[in-house]
C-alpha cells in the first residue's frame, strides 16, 4: 500500500505561488507571524525524500520532520500545519501508524477531503442578457442601470419559459452566473417582477462555493473584502460567501489568500453571525459609516461613488474583541 506522506498533505492543503528556488524552497507567506508579504514570501517549505522542511527568514521560525527519524510530528512542524489551517485528521494517521507500531507503508493513505467546488452545466432554458431584445431583458437592464451596474459589464443570463415547474421559478429573474476559473460552480436568480423570494438558488450544495475566486491571489498589498452578496462584492471588487454563514471550506479557500481579511457585515438580518465567526478566525471586521438609508454597500457605492466607500471601509476596520463589540451594534436584526 501506499505510505501516508506529509508532502502530499500539505501540497493539497496549501497554494504555492510561484515555482520553487534553485534550492528547492517553495515560497509561501507565514502566517505565524502574519507576514502580509511587503517584501515578498519571507518562508518556504523544503520537500527532501519524505522528510519536510520549514523555515521563515520573517520571524525566525523552523520546523523539520523526518519519518525516519520522528515517531511523531514535532510540536514546531505542528505549529506550521495548524496555522496554515491543515485538518488534523489528514496529518495524525500518520502518528497513529507509530502509535499502533506499524511501519508507514502498512496504512493506507487518507485522500484530504476536497474543497474543490462541483463544475456544473448552464440551463438550457438561460440565454444571454446581452444578446436579448425582448421585454425582460428590457426589465434586467433598467434594474442593472438603477444599482449603477452597465448589463454588459458581466455575462448576465436570463431564463425562457418552458412548461416545467422548476425552470419556470427562474423566468422573469436576473440570472447571476459564478465562476472558477472561468467554469460554471453556481447561479443566482435575483427577481426583476413582484415576487415573494428575492433570491433563488438551484440544488447544488454550495459549501465550496465563493464569488471572486480570481481575487484571491492578486494585489496582494491590499485588504481582501469579504461580503455576504454578489451585488455589494461587484461593486468593491471584493469575494462573496453567498449567505450570512461561512463554511469550513469557504474559510479555507479565503485562509489560502495572503491578503488581509476584512469582514464587512450587513447591518440587517442576520449580519452577527458571519461578523461573529470571521472575529474567530482572526479577521478583521468594518462598519463602514454608508449612512441610514443605504441598505447595504453595493447601493452605498451607487450613491456616494467608490472612492468613499473604500475609504469608509478601511478607516472603520477593527479586530479582536473590539471589532465584535462594535459589529454587535452594527448589524440589526
Amino acid at each position: 500500500m501506499k505510505s501516508v506522506n506529509l508532502q502530499d498533505v500539505i501540497k493539497a492543503n496549501i497554494h504555492f505561488d510561484g515555482a520553487a528556488t534553485t534550492g528547492g524552497w517553495r515560497p509561501v507567506l507565514c502566517p505565524i507571524c502574519h507576514d502580509h508579504g511587503h517584501k515578498g514570501p519571507r518562508a518556504g517549505f523544503l520537500f527532501d525524500g519524505d522528510s519536510v522542511g520549514y523555515h521563515c527568514f520573517n520571524c525566525g521560525h523552523k520546523a523539520r520532520y523526518n519519518p525516519g527519524e520522528n515517531h511523531s510530528i514535532p510540536a514546531k512542524m505542528r505549529e506550521v500545519l495548524e496555522a496554515f489551517n491543515i485538518p488534523s485528521k489528514e496529518w495524525q494517521v500518520i502518528e497513529l501508524t507509530h502509535l499502533a507500531g506499524q511501519p508507514h507503508t502498512d496504512v493506507p493513505k487518507e485522500k484530504p477531503a476536497s474543497i474543490e467546488p462541483e463544475i456544473i452545466d448552464l440551463p438550457s432554458c438561460f440565454y444571454p442578457l446581452s444578446e436579448a431584445t425582448d421585454k425582460l431583458s428590457t426589465l434586467a437592464k433598467l434594474y442593472l442601470e438603477s444599482r449603477g451596474i452597465n448589463f454588459d459589464e458581466y455575462p448576465f443570463f436570463l431564463s425562457k419559459k418552458t412548461g416545467d415547474k422548476y425552470w419556470d421559478r427562474w423566468y422573469g429573474r436576473l440570472i447571476i452566473p459564478i465562476y472558477k476559473d472561468s467554469k460554471l460552480i453556481f447561479y443566482i436568480g435575483r427577481t426583476l417582477i413582484n415576487d415573494t423570494r428575492k433570491y433563488l438558488n438551484p440544488p447544488n450544495n454550495k459549501t465550496k462555493v465563493l464569488y471572486g475566486f480570481d481575487k484571491l491571489f492578486v494585489n496582494k498589498e491590499t485588504p481582501l473584502y469579504i461580503v455576504e452578496g454578489w451585488f455589494d462584492a461587484h461593486a468593491i471588487n471584493g469575494v462573496a460567501i453567498l449567505g450570512n454563514d461561512i463554511t469550513k471550506e469557504q474559510r479555507i479557500w479565503l485562509d489560502k489568500s495572503p491578503r488581509k481579511k476584512v469582514y464587512i457585515p450587513d447591518r440587517f438580518g442576520n449580519g452577527f453571525l458571519g461578523a461573529k465567526k470571521a472575529i474567530e478566525f482572526g479577521w478583521d471586521i468594518s462598519t463602514p459609516d454608508i449612512g441610514e438609508d443605504c441598505k447595504d454597500i453595493s447601493e452605498a457605492v451607487n450613491k456616494f461613488g467608490k472612492l468613499y466607500v473604500v475609504q469608509s471601509i478601511n478607516e472603520k476596520t477593527y479586530s479582536g474583541n473590539n471589532a465584535l463589540i462594535i459589529a454587535r451594534l452594527y448589524c440589526k436584526k
